[in-house]
């Protein structure tokens, strides 16, 4: 399908930075999405597999010309499987890092999502927590040069990732806090911090100054805003009166009968007031 350049400008009178979901438009080259959600009044967009995208370059360009920027990409570990809270994991992470960093600057994407690995059942979680603090330290150098910020992602246990060691707000603030560069921060994500520990308004207000990204989706379900428990204009005015200018990711995939043009309306409206 082209792109449609009729659509409302929903996103005008946005508050937050709000980014668009980039398969939420099938049929679109990666080019014409970014024309797509520039259309809607939209200023971002997040896939975390754009670092590979072949079109890198191309989609760089039609950023920079229409005002769009990229959201956060992969950089480094992994979910279930050994990643840099093993001690032995560490070179790999770095090399992970190293090449996201170069597809980061060919996309435009100034964000890497990072991910601690699983629990290694045979260290205590002091020492897995001193592992990760190192290699946050390792890769910060290669970060501040680059002007890239890393973000370690906390995931649910409860219900979507069991085994994975970052999950509460406060461990993450700890992590943040003893690695000490201002190029490694928190991935705060609405959906799976509502799962581990509620209490999103106060923990993402007491922890902003960790917080360098967010992603959100509404609970249960993980769908759009407006099918769950969370109020999602609320959490953004939250959001907002941090001071945080950055991205807000939506992470979710739609309802049925839910279109692009209904999730891209219905994020405005909860970021407009």
């Amino acid at each position: 399908m082209p792109v449609d350049r009729n659509v409302k400008n929903y996103g005008a009178g946005m508050k937050v930075r709000l980014a668009a979901m980039s398969g939420w438009f099938p049929g679109l080259s990666n080019v014409e999405m970014v024309e797509q959600i520039a259309a809607y009044g939209y200023s971002a967009f997040e896939n975390l597999g754009a670092g590979k995208w072949a079109d890198k370059e191309a989609v760089k360009a039609k950023c920079e010309e229409l005002g769009v920027k990229p959201g956060a990409i992969s950089g480094g570990g992994t979910i279930n499987g050994d990643g840099p809270v093993n001690l032995g994991n560490h070179a790999q992470f770095e090399a992970q890092v190293r090449e996201a960093i170069r597809n980061a600057k060919a996309l435009g994407s100034t964000c890497l999502v990072g991910l601690s690995g699983a629990l290694r059942e045979r260290l205590s979680l002091e020492r897995q927590m001193d592992n990760l603090v190192l290699a946050g330290k390792r890769v910060a150098p290669m970060l501040e040069d680059a002007g890239i910020t890393l973000v370690f992602e906390m995931l649910n246990t409860l219900r979507s990732h069991p085994g994975y060691f970052l999950v509460y707000s406060d461990q993450g603030a700890d992590l943040v806090d003893r690695i000490g560069s201002p190029n490694v921060k928190l991935l705060f994500d609405v959906f799976h911090q509502q799962i581990s520990e509620g209490s999103v308004i106060d923990n993402l207000s007491k922890f902003s100054a960790e917080i360098g990204h967010y992603h959100f989706a509404d609970n249960p379900g993980r769908h759009e805003p407006g099918t769950g428990e969370l109020n999602y204009r609320n959490i953004f005015k939250a959001i907002a009166a941090t001071g945080y200018t950055g991205i807000v990711s939506a992470e979710f995939s739609l309802t049925p009968n839910c279109t692009s043009d209904d999730v891209m309306r219905i994020m405005a409206d909860c970021a407009t007031w």
